[in-house]
């Protein structure tokens, strides 16, 4: 299955999902789509699939791939698909196949575990992977997690479509076509310095303070926002998200892989 989408188009709330494990430690498929279509139901049109929120680390890429063509069979909305391997074979991989699924957007990490990598490789790296794939390229800004952060020098000589910064580095939104937020704190002063989106994992609890801070930034739509996110903040994030969701979603598991618990 194909799917084009027009660019320009990825702006707002983006929500990156967790992915839910079955007490075999399988991929729990039908929680996984129970919970897309209450994300459509509140009014959700972004996802990101196989982020830090989805387990990528704990998945391997036959999973990967699966929760994109489920997400893709029953979701009308736009798709993020991200790959993160620090094996560039392996991404560019997961690129062609998430094209075959029908990803909208590609999104990826800097290669990640040799930290402090040279600022030339790490363009070369990444100006492969987008001359690879003829979905639009969203760069993936962790350095908490990779050891490589992504700086307006290494930007600029990288074709892309924008970036998603869980540094939440506001001097880099000049640096990218588009600048995605991934601070829940920020989304406000991200968006007046010219941000054209947020992605948030706490919105996998509560979209509604989120999808109305699309439209008005307001300090009290900021401060709803600030709630959620101080429920799931923290090094047990993920698990309390998916606490959280089993307590809204019939039958959703909370389990997570290890390292987690």
């Amino acid at each position: 299955m194909t799917h084009h989408t027009t660019i320009n188009t990825l702006q707002g709330l983006v929500v990156p999902v967790p992915t839910p494990f079955s007490k075999s430690g399988a991929v729990d498929f039908g929680a996984f789509l129970a919970q897309l279509d209450w994300l459509a139901e509140c009014g959700v049109k972004n996802l990101l699939v196989n982020g830090t929120t989805g387990e990528f680390f704990s998945l391997l890429p036959e999973e990967q791939n699966q929760l994109l063509a489920a997400a893709r069979e029953n979701w009308n909305g736009l798709l993020v698909f991200h790959t993160g391997s620090p094996a560039l074979s392996q991404c560019l991989e997961s690129a062609h196949a998430a094209a075959d699924i029908g990803a909208d957007f590609l999104a990826s990490l800097p290669p990640f575990y040799f930290s402090g990598a040279p600022a030339d490789g790490l363009i070369r790296w990444f100006c492969e992977l987008s001359e690879a794939s003829e979905l639009p390229l969203i760069l993936y800004n962790f350095p908490k997690h990779t050891g490589n952060p992504l700086t307006a020098a290494i930007l600029a000589q990288i074709p892309h479509y924008g970036m998603k910064d869980s540094s939440a580095d506001l001097s880099l939104v000049p640096a990218t076509p588009r600048y995605f937020v991934g601070g829940d704190r920020k989304i406000s002063e991200a968006c007046a310095a010219g941000a054209k989106g947020f992605v948030s994992a706490s919105a996998n609890i509560d979209p509604l303070p989120y999808l109305r801070m699309e439209q008005h930034q307001t300090p009290e739509n900021q401060a709803a926002v600030d709630a959620v996110n101080a429920r799931t903040s923290g090094p047990y994030a993920i698990a309390r998200i998916k606490q959280a969701l089993s307590e809204i979603i019939p039958g959703y598991p909370s389990a997570v892989r290890p390292p987690l618990t």
